[in-house]
């Protein structure tokens, strides 16, 4: 809280033995403005009061910080219990959002991945390969070399997240799909390019990105939430104290050249 101490209009006193005077309230009873001694007591007291209750002027570095720790938290602190709960609403929607997303992905790679095991055989793509090259079937990694000078892409030794991509991706692959022609030598592997388990399968990754996507959408609405909601807490704070200024007028003793005299101060808080 910040206080302004403004003097104004002094008034001479009444009498040179009040001059002599130390104690305020006798002061004030001496001099010319008596009349505004009760009312000065009565003002003190009302801004006593005011100062112990200490809680119409909020923090605003305090409401931004607890905004950013929880959507709300700043908003309920400086009194403003409708937009608390729409922060906060916010909040549990986006991670209610993201976790059900972020499980319906992992569920649909489980899905897809045990479908490919299931239709697509590593098998039968050597085989091909071998009926391309003119190469040892048995000797793999013989194989492996002609796929990666021949081809773009090249299948991995482990079933991991590129493995599973490709397989559905490139044409290359094709033909180790259980529901398409390996074909002759003669034939190129364009002969059956998009088998009917090759396209549910690229369905089934398309939903999964799908749901990652959402989920990474919903992380960034939350993490925006937290932003906004301490920078509004830190408005609403600002608003809710200058809505909450008082302004207070009374008389106090104050001496210039040794001479007594009687200052109307205006008192401002903020």
């Amino acid at each position: 809280m910040r206080t302004a101490y403004i003097f104004m209009i002094p008034v001479l006193a009444s009498a040179l033995a009040s001059a002599q005077e130390h104690n305020w309230h006798l002061f004030m009873q001496h001099s010319a403005t008596a009349e505004y001694a009760t009312e000065l007591s009565t003002l003190n007291q009302t801004e006593e009061l005011a100062a112990s209750r200490g809680n119409e002027y909020k923090s605003i570095p305090k409401a931004a910080l607890m905004s950013i720790a929880l959507p709300g938290l700043g908003q309920w602190y400086s009194g403003s219990k409708i937009k608390a709960a729409l922060f906060l609403a916010i909040e549990v929607g986006g991670w209610t959002f993201y976790g059900a997303q972020k499980n319906k992905g992992n569920d649909i790679r489980s899905e897809f991945r045990a479908y490919a095991d299931a239709h697509w055989s590593e098998s039968e793509y050597w085989d091909w390969i071998a009926l391309h090259s003119g190469l040892e079937r048995n000797d793999v990694d013989k194989l492996r070399e002609w796929e990666q000078e021949t081809f773009s892409h090249h299948l991995h030794e482990e079933k991991d997240q590129q493995y599973y991509e490709m397989i559905g991706k490139y044409d290359q692959f094709n033909y180790a799909w259980d529901d398409s022609d390996i074909g002759s030598k003669d034939e190129g592997w364009e002969k059956s390019l998009r088998s009917q388990h090759r396209l549910y399968y690229e369905g089934r990754r398309d939903a999964h990105n799908a749901a990652l996507k959402n989920a990474s959408l919903s992380l960034t609405v939350v993490m925006l939430n937290h932003l906004f909601s301490s920078i509004d807490a830190a408005w609403t704070v600002s608003r809710h104290n200058k809505q909450h200024a008082k302004a207070s007028v009374g008389f106090v003793p104050k001496y210039i050249d040794n001479q007594p005299y009687t200052a109307l101060n205006l008192r401002i808080d903020w």
